[in-house]
């Protein structure tokens, strides 16, 4: 599933994902950004899941702006307690285990 989050890419994106990272996100990358480039690449990463029929919400991805939302928090606060600066493929494993947690996946 994490290798699912980080690939794939998409032209037609609602408003709220116009920002969202596309290529590898490493902790201090996803640290740094603002909160609306997180929930644009939790959105991002959402999509990507909902196109590999990975993902249990039945929506639009353009109306999972909550679910994103959601989702981004659940990164930040698996990552605080992080103790070691994680590559992209750390970051990713953390979505994939928030997307289980918040009951996301298929």
């Amino acid at each position: 599933m994490a290798a699912a989050i980080l690939s794939g890419c998409g032209d037609d994106r609602p408003e709220w994902m116009q920002d969202a990272w596309e290529h590898d996100v490493d902790q201090k990358r996803w640290q740094e950004s603002r909160d609306y480039m997180k929930v644009a690449t939790a959105g991002l990463w959402l999509e990507r899941l909902q196109e590999e029929d990975k993902l249990s919400l039945d929506k639009p991805v353009e109306d999972m702006e909550p679910e994103a939302k959601q989702l981004a928090a659940c990164i930040d606060g698996a990552l605080k307690h992080s103790k070691v600066s994680l590559r992209s493929d750390g970051v990713s494993h953390y979505a994939a285990m928030c997307v289980s947690l918040l009951g996301y996946g298929a």
